[in-house]
């Protein structure tokens, strides 16, 4: 029973870390996110891939790519400045106003870049065509500048990481009932658990030092008992001391029962100890004193003698 409780709370405490460490991450994500857009995480974002448009691979032959909707992608971080600089075949992730006039996360290629005015502009493409049909940017007008790319997934000097299917789980830990249910809802219960273990365990310290001090008590009247076993009597004190100690041992008998009436798995018997092996108490050596003083007759009190000798008799004859 203890080896599972052992396991049990290492299990408890492992899982303890990992929702901490989860909520840590997910705060940093949320709160870089509203600073630039993307989340970043030690310079580094943590992507969830929307569509299909770069399954396939490049179809001009350029490397990396080839991920679906409901991955996740790891890529480098550029923080949105002037001051990247990237190659045709690079696959970058820039922001795109939605329909609904909001902001989206697109990652393409890059398969155009020109000199616009003194600076590099980009455009880019999916690899997916049948998805993707036409360049993301019209004119070089439309074309992206640096500060409009957040971050690199591949190119010559960095190679993004995929994990495959774990796009789904990321949004839904993401969203506010998510973070609830996965974060933040097994945090209190967690919390409750630590509670109550710390409840028991000032629970059974108290008991343990009540049961010393009972021990301590039991002590002090068995010592106080065997002092006076070897004299036939016992004092008016020793003999209130000994009912006293019978009183609480006579307590004490009756939360044992009371305590293994209510236990679940009542413990198994211990086998008695041979008489010859167990040692012998002051009590009992006591009790057996007792027991052979009152087997013994009583002896005859004796006649009380005369506490003054009694006088001579008077002799009343007359001499002649």
């Amino acid at each position: 029973m203890k080896v599972f409780k052992k396991i049990l709370n290492t299990i408890i405490n492992i899982l303890i870390v990992l929702v901490l460490l989860t909520s840590i991450l997910i705060a940093v994500m949320a709160l870089s996110s509203k600073s630039s857009g993307i989340s970043t995480i030690f310079g580094y974002t943590i992507q969830t891939i929307q569509s299909d448009s770069m399954v396939g691979g490049s179809p001009d032959g350029y490397e990396g790519g080839d991920f679906a909707s409901g991955d996740i992608i790891i890529a480098k971080a550029t923080g949105f400045t002037n001051d990247g600089v990237y190659e045709i075949g690079d696959i970058v992730t820039y922001t795109a106003e939605t329909t609904d006039g909001g902001t989206a996360l697109i990652v393409h290629r890059i398969v155009d870049a020109v000199d616009r005015d003194g600076i590099d502009v980009y455009q880019t493409w999916g690899d997916n065509r049948a998805v993707s049909e036409v360049p993301d940017q019209d004119s070089v007008e439309e074309y992206l500048t640096p500060s409009q790319i957040g971050s690199v997934f591949y190119s010559a000097d960095y190679h993004g990481k995929i994990i495959r299917g774990l796009g789904g789980a990321l949004d839904f830990i993401k969203s506010q009932t998510g973070f609830f249910l996965v974060v933040l809802l097994p945090m209190i219960i967690f919390f409750l658990y630590e509670m109550i273990r710390v409840v028991l365990n000032a629970s059974n310290y108290r008991k343990a030092r009540t049961d010393e001090e009972k021990q301590a008590a039991v002590d002090e009247a068995l010592a106080a008992a065997g002092a006076s076993a070897a004299s036939p009597g016992m004092s008016a004190e020793e003999l209130e001391q000994f009912r006293q100690f019978q009183a609480f041992r006579k307590m004490q008998q009756q939360q044992q029962a009371k305590s293994d009436a209510q236990s679940e798995t009542p413990s198994e018997p211990q086998p008695a100890e041979p008489a010859e092996s167990r040692p012998v108490s002051r009590y009992e050596q006591y009790k057996a004193q007792q027991e052979a003083a009152e087997s013994q007759p009583a002896p005859e009190p004796a006649e009380p003698a005369d506490e003054f000798p009694a006088a001579p008799a008077a002799d009343n004859s007359v001499e002649e």
